[in-house]
């Protein structure tokens, strides 16, 4: 490239540079405003505002003003004397009824005329439910045909778990008659379960198996019963005092069965 083309261009004579005097602008700025604001406030001194002809009526001077407030306070001050006066009065009248009630009272008390005169209010009696009254067991409760066929039935199985078990077969005749009833209970009937409970969960084809079943749980469950003696009274007694039964009076139980029905002979 050539010299003459990267040279700046020549200014002309004639060319002029814009500048501004900012402090100069701002004086005349302030000047002219002062002058505005001066014209203003002389324009609206030589003015006079008239108000509406609605507002010339209440226009009231400050006389008037202070009557009526003087007026209102006056007036609010009366009336809140007269309601704490009757107020006072209110619980005055309130307290002298309610002596008075209590020399009524304290009268129709003393008097006995009075006193039966007065009227009571009911009072609903209250009643103990009655206990639900439990089953009262009784050898009597049981049918004696029943029981001799019942034990013309079990009498060969009663001895039979003697000789294996050493349970008297009096002791083990008497706990079947309890607890089937002498075969007459739906237990015995439906499910051949004759000792109740403690044989409840097995089940059984016939009434052979729960005899068998029986024995063998007392032989596992209670093995110091077989040191017992084979007299029926000692091992009903030794039984008695296990966890055998939840019944308390199964011992007697047991011997009035036996005694009733003569099983002694078995």
């Amino acid at each position: 490239m050539s010299s003459s083309s990267s040279s700046p261009a020549p200014r002309r004579r004639n060319d002029r540079i814009l500048t501004i005097d900012w402090s100069l602008l701002w004086r005349r700025m302030r000047t002219r405003a002062g002058q505005y604001f001066s014209s203003l406030k002389f324009r609206a001194s030589r003015t006079e505002y008239i108000p509406p002809a609605w507002m010339e009526r209440f226009r009231l001077s400050w006389f008037r003003l202070g009557l009526i407030g003087l007026l209102l306070f006056v007036f609010t001050q009366r009336q809140v004397d007269f309601t704490i006066s009757m107020g006072k009065e209110g619980l005055a009248a309130g307290t002298t009824t309610g002596r008075h009630m209590a020399a009524k009272t304290s009268d129709a008390s003393a008097d006995p005329a009075a006193r039966d005169n007065m009227s009571v209010l009911p009072v609903a009696a209250t009643v103990a439910a009655p206990e639900p009254t439990k089953a009262v067991w009784s050898v009597e409760q049981y049918n004696v045909r029943e029981v001799r066929a019942y034990v013309n039935r079990f009498q060969r199985v009663a001895r039979g778990e003697e000789d294996k078990f050493s349970i008297p077969a009096p002791a083990k005749m008497a706990l079947a008659i309890l607890g089937s009833g002498a075969g007459t209970n739906p237990a015995a009937r439906e499910n051949n379960n004759h000792f109740g409970t403690i044989t409840a969960n097995g089940y059984y084809e016939n009434a052979w198996m729960n005899w068998r079943a029986h024995s063998e749980l007392i032989d596992r469950e209670f093995p110091q019963l077989a040191n017992e003696s084979v007299n029926y009274q000692q091992w009903i007694a030794a039984l008695a005092r296990t966890s055998y039964s939840r019944d308390k009076d199964i011992g007697k139980k047991l011997l009035t069965i036996i005694e009733h029905f003569g099983l002694e002979r078995l």
